[in-house]
């Protein structure tokens, strides 16, 4: 207690007054004060008042001052107001629960074709204390080039968006349709609505029999199905400013890609919060797989989105690279 109320009057304290000369406060003081009455006084505008994504803190917020659209998320989360009974039924999210509608995002695994997939060993059983290996979780930026076991890939694919269980539906009728197994997948992260918008794409650099590429992770089958043009005449560092990362040393790429059209259809404008969010869970499980098996994973979020897009097969209107992480040991 006595402590606290020591600290208490330190911090209550009034500053010294110092005596100085007028040739010392035009000589150490002056040019320090000119320069912050001149950061704040002036007012230069930026042509990138309207953009969006990214405003650098003072031009363009200035520019606020004139901008016909202010920032976008502001206006986002301003707009973010709906109630549970309004998700329910003005917006019209109940619906989704009708037995025809649960049936066919039952059969949406039907998607997934196993033609021409490179099936992925098992993933490996980690026992590691959670609370360990969450204290120890860092983001690594050198590596060494070390070649990344399939196994060690095949687990944080799995532990970032594997399927761990099935979600039984009660009532629905078998048809020839929709199939006769009425359960849905339950993935390793949460997902709002259990619609899973976000796929994950391998961009394989140096993984133990697997060819320099781009892929697509199948959950349903622990697979990855080759996509894009990635190839080994892309330069990879074309691909983000990667600054200090040693990407040129590291095991492979993983892409986030939010498929808008998945859970816009139900969540309308929400859908994009809720898939950056589940981007997140997915991004958190990964780093502590990482951590577990000795990968180093950084994450990356000055990527150029339409060369990312572009080496992955996207079309960038209705699937979007929305997170990246590097991995290497």
């Amino acid at each position: 207690m006595i402590t606290m109320k020591r600290k208490q009057k330190e911090k209550d304290k009034k500053p010294e007054k110092v005596r100085m000369t007028i040739d010392g406060f035009f000589e150490d003081e002056l040019p320090f004060l000119a320069d912050v009455v001149g950061f704040c006084g002036n007012l230069p505008m930026s042509v990138y008042a309207n953009s969006t994504v990214v405003k650098s803190p003072e031009v363009v917020f200035r520019g606020l001052a004139f901008s016909r659209n202010r920032f976008l998320s502001e206006e986002y989360l301003l707009n973010f107001r709906r109630s549970e009974p309004e998700l329910g039924t003005v917006v019209g999210v109940n619906n989704f629960r009708l037995p025809m509608v649960m049936g066919a995002l039952a059969a949406r695994k039907l998607k997934e074709t196993p033609e021409n997939l490179f099936r992925l060993p098992d993933y490996k059983k980690i026992t590691a204390p959670l609370g360990a290996v969450i204290r120890s979780r860092r983001s690594i930026r050198s590596y060494r080039g070390r070649t990344m076991p399939l196994e060690d890939l095949a687990s944080l694919l799995y532990y970032g968006q594997g399927i761990s269980g099935k979600l039984d539906l009660q009532g629905l009728p078998p048809t020839v349709t929709l199939g006769a197994e009425q359960s849905i997948d339950v993935r390793n992260a949460p997902s709002g609505g259990g619609l899973y918008p976000i796929d994950l794409y391998v961009i394989a650099l140096n993984i133990e029999g697997l060819e320099r590429a781009a892929y697509l992770y199948l959950p349903e089958h622990h697979a990855l199905k080759r996509a894009g043009g990635f190839n080994s005449s892309v330069d990879v560092a074309r691909l983000a400013q990667f600054g200090e990362i040693e990407v040129s040393k590291a095991s492979l790429l993983l892409a986030y890609v939010y498929k808008l059209l998945d859970n816009s259809r139900k969540y309308g404008d929400s859908g994009l919060a809720y898939a950056l969010i589940e981007a997140g869970e997915i991004s958190e499980n990964i780093h502590l797989t990482a951590t577990a098996l000795g990968i180093g994973p950084c994450d990356v979020g000055g990527y150029a989105k339409h060369r990312l897009e572009q080496v992955l097969g996207l079309d960038g209107l209705s699937a979007h690279v929305v997170h990246l992480t590097v991995l290497g040991s």
